[in-house]
This record gives structure tokens, C-alpha cells and sequence, in this order.
């Protein structure tokens, strides 16, 4: 008699919902006071000011943009921007952009940050609404104070040090005034927009061994077994993935004639 043993499958992410992939819109309204600097750099009030992201789950990080909403300032080029996302990845936003030779000040500026914008914020002529890609003109001569990464743990102005992150945590934006004299505001405060893909869990039977996929953008989720679902019994998985062709991949010998799978975060 031969034995068949019947490999079933299910993503369970576990939080308390699932939110579908697709774009997420998230908002801090809140005014950004960018006080002038007396020593620079001087941080604005709040610092940092943050957008809390959660329950999003059974997705990763595809894509970041930004707004920042009725921005001004006498001499928009003393102003500097950093984003810092939940796992510590972060971007420079702005730095030392338009005009830096008596440029007019910035009155109600609202600006997309987006690495698919079609130009640079400018350096030359005045700046204005628009979308930009995120643009450090200058290399900071300073530390942003903490708990803002210090210059040297910057990773550049690109949107991309987010793509394949986990969504959920602590957004935060630090802003600063590197030179003094002038004085501004984000009036309308910021939002974050994230893409998201979802992370599917893929399986196959090869003889008596269970073999579970899913991409290796998604970081940070544990597979995880179960014999019965009335209650399920949980463990992990111990066999460590390997990537192949850009997934993890983990071969699992079952020995239930039943055994339901989950990736965890």
C-alpha cells in the first residue's frame, strides 16, 4: 500500500488585518516650524515629526513618495530634509536647493519627492511646487542633530533605500536650517505615500517533501507549520531558506498526512 501524503498550503500573516497591495496614503497635518540658525544646524519644531504606519501586513515595500505641503522659507536653500523609515533605511530629501544668491523666498510650496520625477529640484532659478526627485545639492558640512542619522550613516538622496522594507513603524522627517539669517514653516505638514506588493506563499510536492516559496524582497517573515487548524499549533520551520532565482525557497520533509503552512512577521 502506498502512503500519499496531502500537503496543503495557506499564507497567515499575523497582526491584527490585512490591508491588500496597492497604494497606502499616510498623513502627518501637523505645522513644521523651521526655526532660523543660530548654531547650525537647528532643528525645526517638531524633530522629527512622524507618521506611525501599522497593520499593514502580508506586503512589502514596492515604491515611496512624498509630499510635503505648504512649504516656505525666505532662503529655501538653508533647508534640509531627511527621511527616516522604520528599519533605519533613510533618504535625503532636499538639501541646498533652489536659488542660492538672494533667490525669493518659497511662499506655499507643495512638492512631490519621487525618484520617477522628471527633473531635480533646481539649483538655479527659484523653487517652486512641482514634483522633484529627492536632490542634495551639497554635501552637508555638519551631523544632523539626534536622533537623526549623522552624515556619515546618510544613504543618499533616492527613494529607493525603502523598496522591499517592512511598511510598518515609525516614519520620521527631520528637518533643519543650516545657515541663518530667515526662518520658515511646513504648514500643511507632510504625507507618505507607499506602494506594496503582496507576499505570496507558493508550494509544491516533490515526492514526500513539501517545497514552499516566496520572494526574497520580503524580508523579515519566518515560515511557519502546523499539523491542524482546531487550534493550530505553530513552529517554525527550522530548515534555513535558500534563494533560488529570486525567491526563498525551503524543502520540507513532511511526515502528517496533513500539514498547513504560514509566514509569520
Amino acid at each position: 500500500m502506498t502512503r500519499q501524503t496531502l500537503i496543503t498550503a495557506a499564507l497567515f500573516i499575523s497582526g491584527v488585518s490585512t490591508v491588500a497591495a496597492g497604494t497606502l496614503t499616510f498623513s502627518n497635518t501637523n505645522a513644521i516650524v523651521i526655526n532660523d540658525s543660530a548654531s547650525p544646524p537647528t532643528i525645526a519644531s517638531p524633530y522629527p515629526s512622524t507618521i506611525a504606519v501599522s497593520n499593514v501586513t502580508g506586503v512589502y515595500v514596492t515604491k515611496v513618495t512624498i509630499g510635503i505641503h505648504g512649504f516656505a522659507h525666505g532662503f529655501p536653500a538653508d533647508v534640509d530634509v531627511v527621511l527616516v523609515g522604520p528599519q533605519g533605511q533613510n533618504a535625503v530629501l532636499m538639501g541646498n536647493v533652489g536659488t542660492e544668491t538672494l533667490p525669493p523666498p518659497a511662499t506655499n510650496i507643495d512638492l512631490t519627492i519621487d525618484d520617477d520625477a522628471a527633473s531635480s529640484m533646481p539649483l538655479d532659478t527659484p523653487l517652486a511646487s512641482g514634483a522633484f526627485k529627492p536632490t542634495q545639492r551639497q554635501t552637508f558640512a555638519f551631523d544632523f542633530p539626534p536622533p537623526a542619522p549623522a552624515t556619515s550613516n546618510l544613504m543618499g538622496p533616492t527613494l529607493v533605500n525603502f523598496k522591499n522594507t517592512n511598511p510598518n513603524g515609525a516614519w520620521r522627517l527631520f528637518v533643519v536650517d543650516d545657515t541663518n539669517p530667515d526662518s520658515g514653516v511646513i504648514t500643511g505638514g507632510w504625507s507618505l505615500n507607499i506602494t506594496t506588493a503582496p507576499v505570496v506563499l507558493s508550494i509544491a510536492g516533490a515526492q514526500t517533501n513539501a517545497v514552499l516559496s516566496w520572494t526574497n524582497a520580503a524580508a523579515g517573515y519566518t515560515l511557519q507549520a502546523t499539523p491542524t487548524l482546531s487550534p493550530p499549533a505553530w513552529t517554525n520551520v527550522t530548515i534555513a531558506p535558500v534563494v533560488i532565482a529570486g525567491n526563498y525557497v525551503v524543502t520540507n520533509a513532511t511526515t502528517n498526512k496533513t500539514l498547513f503552512y504560514r509566514l509569520a512577521q
